[in-house]
């Protein structure tokens, strides 16, 4: 078997000494397939996520474990040496396609930007973002280009922000709950254009949401999060047909899709459930 593109290895962070967001993660990606990290909010997903391409806040501290990618530990790794990964191998699709963006520079701009480390002239760069524009789906992208953020609706900006992590070619795509901020409308669009992607996108995608239904449309495995755990890991078919772990079986229970009769209540997961999911070992 190939060594993954990455690989997490019993990860543990903690913020200000006091919370354990994250403890004894364990997780693998590997080129060409795209996994799904789910859980409820507050779970450590997007801590996680932030942890793999440097983020991580000034108030927080991995206390054991190592993030590997390409073979090569990068935790604890300089400001420097995360920089060049950043963009360059790994990209990252934020949750919140609002704030994205500068707001006082147009979109082609802050395309040509990105691409800071990438050769060719301006215009060129500025060819490349707007052919990318339209590979993602935004209607007239050379007109888009020259639009302000402000001047493009949430379902625009979210495929601007997967064109600007796009344009630099990374091994690994994060997209981090890429369909929360939008209607029922333009996340069924961002899931089709997900889909594409995974059929010409060579990389490796690793989806973070809480969305099941997310991942059930485009992820090969996926991992299931509860209170900073990864407890259970394995196929989507696995997961979502025979979970294991009861915290998994009980956040299948809850998604409003398998209600399949007429009810005035959604399942929800009770406090005694709750007590007994984290007594049997991490996955």
């Amino acid at each position: 078997m190939t060594e993954p593109l990455l690989a997490i290895r019993d990860l543990t962070i903690d913020y200000a000494g006091h919370v354990q967001a994250v403890r004894k993660a364990n997780l693998e990606v590997r080129l060409g397939e795209a996994v799904g990290l789910v859980g409820e909010s507050g779970s450590g997903k997007s801590t996680l996520a932030s942890a793999i391409t440097g983020l991580l806040p000034s108030s927080s501290r991995i206390l054991s474990g190592d993030i590997a990618f390409k073979g090569q530990v990068i935790t604890g790794a300089d400001r420097r040496a995360q920089a060049a990964l950043r963009g360059d191998e790994i990209a990252m699709v934020f949750q919140d396609p609002m704030t994205s963006f500068n707001p006082v520079l147009t979109i082609g701009e802050q395309l040509v930007d990105f691409q800071c480390r990438m050769p060719g002239s301006p215009m060129e760069k500025l060819n490349r973002a707007v052919a990318m524009l339209a590979r993602v789906g935004i209607p007239d992208p050379a007109l888009r280009a020259r639009a302000y953020p402000h001047e493009l609706s949430g379902g625009m900006r979210q495929r601007c922000a997967i064109a600007a992590a796009l344009l630099v070619n990374p091994s690994l795509l994060i997209a981090d709950e890429p369909t929360t901020a939008l209607d029922v409308t333009m996340e069924a669009q961002i899931i089709h254009l997900f889909r594409e992607l995974r059929r010409d996108y060579g990389g490796g995608i690793l989806i973070v949401t809480h969305h099941l239904g997310v991942v059930a449309e485009l992820c090969d495995r996926v991992y299931v999060m509860y209170q900073g755990e990864v407890v259970e890991g394995g196929d989507v078919d696995d997961i979502f047909h025979r979970p294991r772990h009861p915290y998994t079986r009980a956040l299948l229970a809850c998604d409003p899709a398998r209600i399949t009769e007429r009810t005035s209540y959604l399942p929800v997961i009770s406090d005694s459930e709750r007590a007994g999911f984290l007594r049997g070992s991490s996955l």
